[in-house]
């Protein structure tokens, strides 16, 4: 059957900062290798003075020619060995915060955002990707949503904080309007945006990169974002699923107690703008009793390497049985084509 990777991952190399232009290319990161003890090496950027992470996050069960990009016969290759139809990319670097300098956040998510649409024109419908917006400028943002949704974009790269505004924030109401007209969804992927969280809880990566995306599905829930705007989508991605039976249960609690709503037990079973991205360890049984069977997703975390990463998760899944089959055809391609707006049938 078809399938679809709700979230693969490229890793950056020095390629993707080729489509600086201009000046911008004062810009351009700078990879270093530091000595680690023990003999360990690490690598960062050096990106506007500071020196940022993001280049050892990698999956060894992946080629670097697949992860980089660098060949993309050989990442659709790969993919047709472990069954999947199509990869949803988003980025290694940007999970985390890499630059408080709005110049220098237009000027590379512009050169990535061509990469990737670079990417996608090579492998087409195989390959789409969400869209890293220069959020520090909401005109600029406003201007790259709309050409990257003319380049193979299919979502909105958010993280559970972006510098100082929460995503239930009215700054970005002009985005998800915009979002909302595209077509194009908001994927909250397991990350952080704000360098004074991330510097607090860095030695603890769940507070850091995937509290931060529930507690923002959270608030956006009890703030009435999908009313406000009906045709906007909203996922959390690489969270896992577990949470959402606490979730649906916490906001049923202050609905009515805090904003006088009546109680609504089937918020996720019956909505058609909300969506998570599980994992297999997860327990689906359980958690399908809250979420309902239109809303779960599911990626492999493909080209990195942590609690999330599983290469083979979408033939596990099906390989489990410990749902009813048609539930998992839904959770391979039905909602994440209904997310992202994505169709090869």
């Amino acid at each position: 059957m078809l399938t679809i990777d709700a979230d693969a991952h490229v890793v950056e190399s020095e390629r993707t900062w080729d489509y600086l232009e201009g000046n911008d290319r004062r810009y351009r990161p700078v990879p270093i290798t530091i000595d680690m003890p023990l003999d360990k090496t690490k690598n960062f950027w050096i990106i506007g003075g500071r020196l940022i992470g993001g280049r050892d996050n990698i999956g060894k069960d992946t080629a670097q020619e697949s992860r980089e990009m660098v060949d993309i016969e050989a990442r659709l290759k790969h993919m047709d060995e472990i069954g999947t139809g199509i990869q949803v990319l988003y980025p290694t670097l940007f999970l985390r915060p890499w630059t408080d300098q709005p110049e220098i956040e237009l000027a590379l998510s512009r050169s990535y955002n061509r990469w990737l649409a670079d990417i996608w024109y090579h492998a087409k419908d195989r390959l789409r990707w969400a869209v890293h917006l220069p959020l520090m400028t909401m005109d600029k943002a406003l201007d790259e949503i709309r050409w990257a949704s003319g380049n193979g974009a299919c979502a909105v790269f958010m993280r559970g904080l972006e510098t100082t505004h929460r995503l239930h924030d009215p700054y970005f109401f002009p985005l998800y309007e915009e979002a909302s007209r595209l077509n194009m969804p908001i994927g909250i992927h397991s990350g952080v945006g704000n360098f004074a969280v991330s510097e607090a809880f860095g030695v603890d990566p769940f507070r850091e990169a995937k509290l931060g995306v529930i507690g923002a599905f959270h608030a956006m829930i009890m703030r009435g974002i999908p009313e406000r705007f009906p045709r906007l989508r909203i996922g959390a991605i690489e969270v896992s699923a577990q949470w959402i039976p606490y979730v649906v249960h916490d906001i049923n609690l202050r609905l009515p107690k805090f904003l006088g709503k009546e109680a609504n037990p089937d918020l996720l079973r019956n909505s058609s703008q909300l969506f998570v991205a599980c994992q297999t360890d997860d327990d689906l049984p359980y958690v399908l009793k809250y979420s309902g069977e239109n809303s779960l997703m599911i990626g492999s975390d493909y080209g990195h390497a942590d609690n999330a990463s599983e290469l083979l998760a979408l033939n596990r899944l099906q390989a489990k049985g410990e749902i009813d089959s048609y539930v998992i055809d839904k959770i391979l391609y039905d909602n994440p084509a209904r997310f992202y707006g994505l169709s090869m049938k």
